[in-house]
């Protein structure tokens, strides 16, 4: 009767010590599985900014105006990624795309696609597909080009927003600000007269 109590003592001490041991190896595997995750995300650096922003723009009926774009992160960028701007047709017309001098020296190159919707809708997009050279026009950013839009009519509060947006590839980890177009609509006599004043 001894001996079977010390069989079952000795069986159970074993098997708390074989329960602790696999606890003991399982936490470790975990431990050492760990390390190289908590590693990747010390390491991994925050996306860059991309900030897309247009200078108001003021114009008479009939005239050509012009769009300056605004372009400016806070990292390098090299991947290609698209401007798109909303506008109502029988409002503007679009006209050419201009690229500004700095980013020509750095050898940006900028593709224009005109995109139009049903006439029911009055909306036409315009798409600028930028593809960023190795200069440094960014991050520091700056002036990109101009967009030139005939005015075809007056809106009822003379101000046109035109929503723009920013499209990056489906792989991009790029984050995007962008800010609306202003475009200022007057007669041909009101125009003049705000000239003078200002």
């Amino acid at each position: 009767m001894l001996n079977r109590q010390n069989w079952r003592k000795d069986s159970s001490l074993k098997i708390q010590l074989i329960t602790l041991l696999f606890l003991f190896f399982v936490q470790t595997s975990f431990s050492l599985n760990s390390q190289p995750l908590q590693s990747e995300l010390i390491g991994t650096p925050s996306p860059p900014t991309l900030s897309l922003s247009f200078e108001k723009t003021i114009g008479p009926v009939g005239e050509e105006i012009s769009l300056p774009i605004q372009l400016k992160s806070d990292q390098k960028i090299d991947e290609p990624f698209t401007i798109i701007l909303r506008f109502p047709p029988s409002k503007l017309e679009f006209k050419k795309l201009g690229i500004a001098s700095q980013p020509r020296r750095e050898g940006w190159k900028l593709e224009v696609d005109l995109r139009k919707s049903p006439p029911a809708f009055d909306m036409s997009f315009l798409e600028i597909i930028a593809t960023p050279d190795q200069g440094e026009f960014l991050p520091e950013g700056g002036l990109l080009a101009f967009i030139y839009f005939q005015i075809l009519e007056i809106v009822p509060d003379h101000t046109l927003e035109l929503t723009s947006s920013i499209k990056t590839i489906s792989t991009s980890t790029i984050e995007v600000s962008t800010e609306p177009a202003i475009i200022m609509t007057l007669p041909e006599a009101m125009f003049a007269c705000f000239f003078y004043m200002h």
